[in-house]
């Protein structure tokens, strides 16, 4: 690597947003994770993550529009793609989880069932 290419990286408004992606990327696996364990997918609807998720991929094919033979491709294109994969993820848990609710042959885990007096 030549030092014009560690000097560009390291310019503050790149790890600026390299520390927004970071913080804004802890949160989706935590919310994977608390739909997994709680079988609901509450809290988000599916245009406001699909949104999210467009805009995800909107930023990591700006780094790659902006990456050349010259320019290689920048860092941060990679946390793009991990947020991406991410929301992605939680899309399909809201649309797999949501559908399962839907239907009145499974009932979410820890949902309390009537027992009809007879």
């Amino acid at each position: 690597m030549s030092p014009s290419f560690l000097s560009e990286i390291a310019t503050a408004p790149v790890l600026l947003e390299g520390v927004m992606l970071t913080c804004f990327g802890l949160a989706w696996p935590l919310a994977n994770l608390r739909m997994l364990r709680t079988g609901r997918p509450e809290g988000k609807g599916l245009s406001f993550t699909l949104i999210i998720f467009c805009g995800y991929l909107a930023g990591a094919g700006a780094k790659i529009a902006l990456s050349s033979e010259t320019t290689p491709l920048a860092p941060v294109f990679w946390l793009y793609a991990l947020n991406a994969s991410s929301v992605g993820l939680n899309l399909f848990l809201q649309w797999h989880l949501g559908r399962r609710m839907r239907s009145s042959l499974v009932a979410p885990p820890g949902a309390a069932t009537r027992v009809s007096p007879t």
